[in-house]
């Protein structure tokens, strides 16, 4: 995949049931031309997520762009860790200085090719999964009541997707001044394509589904499509965000 030219989508859909939209997803790509992507969804039942999650996106890709060394393995994870402990204070405050905002919040994913490997990133329960031959592998693992209730067996995973309280989050950008992010490092070699998505299409359509939409549809143009209207068709009951990116390389990006 190395010299290649990377193709990037990012696509956001209402859905069915809400009046607006609290996702956000960009990717920002440095002086090196090293490319970060981050998707957030502001955090359900808060106030001002769509703040939270612009204002969140914005921050850490703004401060991407000015950041002038190449990043490898052992800076970039420093970097991450330090500069989402930053914007988690920056949207912590923010809430308290204006009432309209109180409470606001957002999950975070996000994720940069470095060297040989693909670094990704997470708070709350957006999620990152990787495609490689046939196999679909969630990489994250959601900071969510409901995945403490599956690791300890008070309910299964098919119990998960219909669970009442399967949008509440352990942990997110902005509720309270400290959060801990968790990251992952997948050999390059392992993906043919990344996917960052929100809640709004794991929470409508299972892996099963998702996995032979991949394996039938991923090479087409309008994928990132076919995969909202899945989870509209499920219902669409949240926003729906997705991040496609494939061919990975450090030199050039594509649209």
């Amino acid at each position: 995949m190395r010299g290649e030219r990377m193709k990037i989508k990012v696509r956001s859909n209402v859905g069915r049931k809400r009046s607006s939209n609290q996702d956000y997803a960009d990717y920002f790509t440095n002086q090196h031309q090293q490319v970060l992507f981050i998707l957030c969804d502001g955090v359900g039942g808060h106030q001002a997520g769509d703040v939270a999650s612009k204002q969140t996106t914005q921050f850490l890709g703004e401060r991407f762009v000015q950041t002038e060394e190449k990043f490898d393995l052992t800076n970039i994870q420093t970097w991450l860790k330090e500069q989402i402990e930053a914007v988690n204070l920056y949207i912590y405050e923010t809430s308290k200085s204006e009432s309209q905002l109180e409470g606001m919040g957002t999950t975070l994913v996000a994720g940069i090719v470095v060297e040989d490997q693909l670094v990704i990133v997470h708070v709350g329960d957006s999620r990152a999964y990787v495609y490689k031959e046939g196999q679909l592998r969630q990489v994250t693992e959601d900071h969510s009541l409901v995945n403490v209730l599956i690791k300890t067996g008070e309910i299964t995973k098919e119990e998960g997707q219909m669970h009442p309280q399967r949008n509440v989050v352990t942990q997110s950008i902005g509720v309270t001044p400290d959060v801990e992010a968790e990251s992952n490092l997948i050999p390059l070699e392992q993906v043919e394509m990344l996917m960052l998505c929100s809640d709004g299409l794991t929470n409508m359509v299972e892996d099963a589904q998702l996995l032979e939409m991949f394996n039938q549809d991923r090479l087409a143009d309008d994928f990132p499509e076919k995969l909202i209207e899945a989870a509209n068709n499920a219902g669409g009951t949240d926003n729906i965000t997705v991040i496609l990116a494939s061919e990975f390389s450090n030199e050039e990006v594509s649209a």
